[in-house]
């Protein structure tokens, strides 16, 4: 092999390598730790750290106006810039506009954050309840499903409907909180559950019916990554 063959082969290998450490759970738990941390940290240090740009934009004023070379190619601009911004009064003026406007963009900043992480726990606690609906919803079907396989009978129903559907009509839009293949799934799913009314409709349905136990399961993970995701947010 080449020299530069190899030098492909390690950079192939450093990719795949470095995808699956990056597919290992506890990467992601440790980015999304970091990437809360330097939030925080940007947050908390972003007045201090405008307020050096501000200072350092005003030394930059005054070498400026005290430059020569700015001074003979623009006389009547530099001459009355530097008569100001060599006195006290430009640099106590330029001081007080820095901290008022450093306190009203901390102050945004919070709001926001705050407006933003509240935001955040709101959504999240919607997409529970509609986990916890669902799951009820789908573990009574799952009974239907068993006693049906069992008993080898449609069970005994008023509206001539065999599975329940009740908690994915109430729900309406809230469903589409949850992941997209989660909502394609359960869209599929509750569409033939819906026209399942009979034995011929149960076992013409039968192969997409039959997904339910796996659906339970991703929902039940689903629900464990959020309830994790609180706890380290």
């Amino acid at each position: 092999m080449t020299r530069k063959g190899k030098l492909v082969c390690h950079c192939l290998q450093g990719k795949k390598w470095l995808s699956a450490s990056l597919e290992r759970p506890f990467c992601y738990k440790s980015l999304r730790i970091l990437k809360n941390l330097i939030l925080i940290m940007v947050v908390i240090f972003s007045p201090f750290i405008i307020w050096l740009i501000l200072s350092f934009n005003r030394e930059l004023i005054v070498v400026m106006a005290n430059s020569e070379w700015f001074l003979a190619r623009f006389p009547a601009l530099f001459a009355t810039l530097s008569e100001h911004v060599n006195t006290y009064e430009f640099v106590s003026g330029f001081n007080e506009a820095a901290l008022g406007g450093l306190l009203t963009l901390f102050g945004v900043i919070v709001t926001v954050w705050y407006y933003h992480i509240t935001r955040i726990q709101e959504v999240t606690e919607k997409r529970l309840f509609v986990i916890d609906e669902l799951l009820q919803e789908l573990k009574k079907n799952r009974k239907i499903v068993l006693s049906i396989e069992q008993e080898a009978q449609i069970p005994h129903t008023k509206e001539g409907v065999l599975f329940h559907n009740e908690a994915w009509h109430k729900l309406g839009a809230d469903v589409a909180l949850l992941p997209r293949r989660i909502h394609m799934r359960l869209t599929v799913l509750y569409g033939c559950l819906g026209r399942c009314g009979s034995m011929e409709d149960y076992y013409r349905h039968k192969a997409t019916i039959e997904r339910l136990p796996g659906l339970i399961t991703s929902l039940h993970k689903y629900r464990t990554s959020l309830s994790k995701r609180d706890m380290i947010t």
